[in-house]
């Protein structure tokens, strides 16, 4: 695939960055700033180590008492050698991403049309929220998505990060919504001196990836600004591409479809293949082979810093962003199936199909499903684009009031777009046209055809969603008293957010009338109040042999919400050192997630679906012939916001005997109740047994009428199955509610080794995760059933590596463990998915030369060493066909940076 910049705007974006750039350059080389670091990163003074925000607290200069954090500092990121943020992050093992490609592959407007980072796996992935809070600099991103409100990582240009802060802990009592599962906040670079450049290129089998990224700054006495922009391509992969791709009918080993070539008619099993109606196997192929499993993709990413300190009491700082990303694939022919009778059925008397032809067996004259293959008409490719666009601004101020006490207020900004198009053609015309002998499904070449072609071809099944937020929150923090342990530390503060989201959808739309498609919105207005104490008991002023410092910490944190009324969300914390070096640490708190706005019934009104058959039958109730089955469906009325208690203890082991081990242990706890989805209607053993609130059989007239009153229009819908009674078979509301839960544990564990040698150092780290329990419950009141040997249990990251002089050179085992899945027939009975493991090299040469050679480094990446197929799977599996996790394969990465 041909790498092109594609846009107008994404041109001009460049332009404009490097107009920003050009002076901010020729300024850096005129007037070099003394006392950057080989990186350009001025050192920060005393005065702003003290004032440090940890992730997890509000207050400053201290860490969250009784949390586990995980950081990946600025030579961890360059190691992974990620290309964007959701790579970065897949390195992670408490990520549900974790050892595969992150891929934005959006082949329906109803999928998920961006990178939404899970950490600890929770459910929910299919609504519009996301459990896991993502934060830059402690301030939340704009949402994004068609169908979701969450921000995607990517919006921030990997250039201009520092360093990445993980809390795997409940973070509400301090953040408010979302962070359940935990925090991951992007820490930008404070000051920046001077010019810094990089690039990187990247292939594999059909695959190739660029990277590049420049970061432009100045720093005086009292002001330091810089840009950072990176642009980032790589390309698309086919399912023929891989082997591991395939669509096969497992039970006989032929290529699953039948929507290929000059195509099939089927009559019950039984099998034709066309042109000549040869009873058999018929016309197979596998489409996976003209389909990408992974789209291209082309990004912009600019991110801007300014900081203002001219010694006094306030300092001021400014951050900026914008991203415009593109993902383009291919889905390969269009493909139809419909159904032709010999008469028609939409014609009073006895109306025979023209184009209807006999089987000349025992199925003559019997309904026929014709599957098509319309390349020969329309071509052998079809364009599947989603686009994501987001910038924000966040300024910030703090005020030094005296004794210690300080004001911060933090302001915030953001817009996002995200836009699917995805050629398509409008199914339910073509299903009319075929019954009532309009368009021959037997022979798509007909010239008779070609008249009606326009009528179902250039649609779209289009979505875009907007999302808009405001946000504004003031801190003061300071010591309130004095201990012999040290100073009690209070904060307290308030915090203000407006949230807009808007969409247009529609799985079918004709190319020409998407900007008249209804855009449906919905927004809400957030306050709270927020507080936090930590009390150091024992600590340097009177420490003791069995009690070298105890701290103790409480937060909490009320929000109220326009849409859904407050919540209380309390936290406490405590980390107890009996000696130096050994740590033990314990929290307890409350958190939530609201409902996401693309979830409520005002982004998504209620929508009526009938059906003239039955599509998912009660097995207790046997339907008459003739029955229809009707539906409700859309956003949910009156949506609760989704809770969760949290609980964790571990230690931490870091003798200074021992200077560069570290160990720690930690065990967590998540009770997560109330999740938004959407009623099991497709699964009829579960939803007529334990949702019996959602549906009537045999409904009557005026129930039917009852549920239609609902929908605009919608007693118009159903008018054709209450003319008499028992035209129905069942009702059902199929709108999201609250109704899930689940209960899991588990362990992390991490361990890190430093040793110097007289050559340099050798370094072990390995970090991990264990899912000891996990259940889960499909509606409140059911049973809960245990899920986790349906999940992988068993991650870790294990890294072994060396410093030799100018060389830093690394070998990671990446390990994701299998997972149970249920045997069927048409899966030969695999129980099983197996392990993932791989192997990634890194190795780094700085050169300490002069002059061109002066802060100069190149670096090597090999990722999956041994290009092992990802663990295969008998079947489709969450859209993948053939294979359980994402994967390239082996893919070489070269790089090289420079700093001026």
């Amino acid at each position: 695939m041909k790498r092109t910049f594609g846009s107008i705007r994404q041109c001009a974006l460049i332009g404009v960055s490097m107009i920003a750039l050009a002076p901010m350059a020729a300024l850096a080389q005129a007037a070099p700033q003394a006392g950057p670091d080989q990186a350009g990163n001025v050192p920060l003074s005393e005065k702003e180590i003290q004032e440090i925000i940890v992730t997890g607290t509000l207050l400053r200069g201290v860490a969250p008492a009784g949390s586990q954090t995980v950081s990946l500092n600025a030579q961890a990121i360059t190691s992974v050698g990620a290309n964007s943020t959701a790579q970065l992050l897949a390195s992670v093992p408490q990520t549900a991403s974790y050892n595969s490609a992150p891929i934005v592959s959006a082949i329906s407007s109803s999928q998920i049309t961006i990178n939404r980072p899970n950490l600890r796996n929770l459910p929910g992935t299919s609504g519009g929220g996301s459990s896991t809070l993502i934060l830059v600099d402690g301030h939340r991103l704009p949402g994004m998505g068609v169908r979701q409100t969450v921000p995607d990582p990517d919006a921030i240009a990997p250039g201009a990060i520092e360093r990445v802060e993980i809390v795997l802990d409940g973070g509400s009592s301090i953040y408010g919504a979302d962070a359940v599962g935990g925090v991951i906040n992007f820490i930008t670079r404070k000051r920046f001196d001077g010019i810094e450049a990089k690039a990187r290129y990247g292939f594999a089998d059909d695959y190739q990836s660029l990277n590049a990224d420049v970061t432009v700054g100045k720093t005086w006495d009292t002001a330091s600004v810089y840009v950072s922009y990176d642009y980032a391509w790589h390309d698309s992969l086919y399912g023929r591409d891989r082997d591991y791709v395939r669509r096969l009918d497992y039970t006989n080993g032929l290529p699953f479809d039948l929507t290929c070539g000059a195509g099939n008619v089927s009559i019950g099993a039984a099998v034709y293949a066309l042109p000549g109606l040869t009873r058999g196997t018929g016309n197979r192929c596998d489409v996976s082979d003209a389909r990408t499993f992974y789209p291209s993709e082309e990004r912009h990413s600019v991110f801007a810093g300014l900081s203002l300190d001219s010694g006094g009491p306030i300092t001021f700082d400014v951050r900026a962003f914008y991203m415009n990303r593109v993902n383009k694939g291919d889905g390969g022919p269009i493909t139809a199936t419909a159904t032709i009778a010999p008469i028609n059925p939409f014609v009073p008397g006895t109306v025979f199909n023209p184009y209807y032809r006999n089987t000349g067996d025992a199925n003559s004259f019997q309904a026929q499903s014709v599957s098509m293959d319309f390349s020969s008409v329309l071509g052998a490719r079809t364009s599947q684009r989603t686009a994501l666009e987001t910038w924000g601004i966040t300024p910030s101020m703090s005020a030094d009031l005296g004794s210690g006490w300080q004001l911060r207020w933090l302001g915030n900004y953001g817009r996002g777009r995200s836009e699917v198009m995805n050629q398509k053609i409008d199914d339910g015309t073509l299903s009319t046209l075929v019954l009532t002998g309009n368009f021959d499904p037997y022979n798509l070449s007909n010239p008779a055809n070609s008249a009606v072609l326009p009528l179902i071809s250039n649609f779209l099944d289009y979505g875009l969603g907007k999302n808009e937020m405001i946000n504004t929150r003031v801190v003061v923090d300071g010591s309130l008293a004095h201990l012999p342990g040290g100073d009690v530390k209070i904060a307290v503060g308030g915090e203000y957010s407006y949230e807009k989201y808007e969409s247009r959808i529609d799985g079918t739309v004709s190319a020409s009338a998407v900007a008249d498609l209804p855009l449906t919105n919905s927004s809400r207005r957030i306050a709270a109040v927020f507080g936090e104490v930590q009390v150091p008991v024992f600590g340097e002023g009177n420490r003791s042999a069995g009690m070298y410092s105890l701290s103790l910490s409480a937060s909490g944190r009320y929000d109220h919400y326009s849409d859904f009324g407050g919540t209380f969300n309390p936290k406490f914390g405590l980390t107890y050192e009996p000696l130096e070096g050994v740590k033990l640490r314990g929290s307890w708190g409350k958190s939530f997630q609201a409902p996401s706005l693309a979830d409520g019934a005002d982004a998504a009104p209620a929508t009526i679906f009938a059906f003239p058959f039955i599509l998912f039958a009660n097995p207790a109730v046997a339907p008459l012939p003739g029955q229809a089955q009707i539906f409700l469906g859309g956003g949910g009325n009156n949506l609760k916001p989704q809770k969760a208690k949290t609980w964790s203890a571990g230690f931490e082991i870091a003798p200074p005997s021992l200077p560069g081990f570290v160990a720690s242990l930690n065990y967590y706890n998540i009770r997560f109740k109330d999740l938004i989805d959407i009623p099991p209607v497709f699964n009829p053993s579960v939803f007529y047994t334990l949702f019996t609130g959602n549906y009537v059989m045999n409904p009557t007239i005026a129930q039917v009428n009852a549920l239609a009153s609902q929908v605009p229009d919608g007693l118009a819908a159903v008018s054709p199955y209450t003319v008499t009674p028992g035209q129905v078979y069942s009702i059902a509301d199929g709108r999201r509610t609250n109704l899930a839960a689940v209960n899991t544990d588990g362990l992390d564990f991490a361990l890190v080794y430093d040793q110097s040698t007289s050559f340099g150092s050798v370094y072990v780290q390995v970090n991990g995760n264990y899912v000891l329990n996990r259940k889960e419950q499909s509606v409140a009141g059911a049973a809960f059933v245990d899920t986790v040997k349906a999940q992988t249990r068993f991650i870790v990251s294990s890294t072994l590596g060396t410093n030799i002089g100018n060389l830093r050179a690394q070998a990671t085992w990446r390990h994701l463990g299998g997972w149970n899945v249920a045997p069927l027939a048409s899966n030969l009975n695999q129980s099983r998915i197996k392990a993932y493991d791989t192997i990634n090299l890194f190795a780094q040469y700085d050169f300490k030369g002069s002059g061109l050679m002066e802060n100069l480094a190149l670096t090597f990446n090999v990722d999956n060493l041994f290009d092992k197929d990802p663990p295969p799977y008998n079947g489709s599996l969450n859209s993948l066909d053939g294979y359980a996790v994402t994967s390239i394969g082996r893919v070489f990465q070269f790089g090289i940076s420079k700093k001026f």
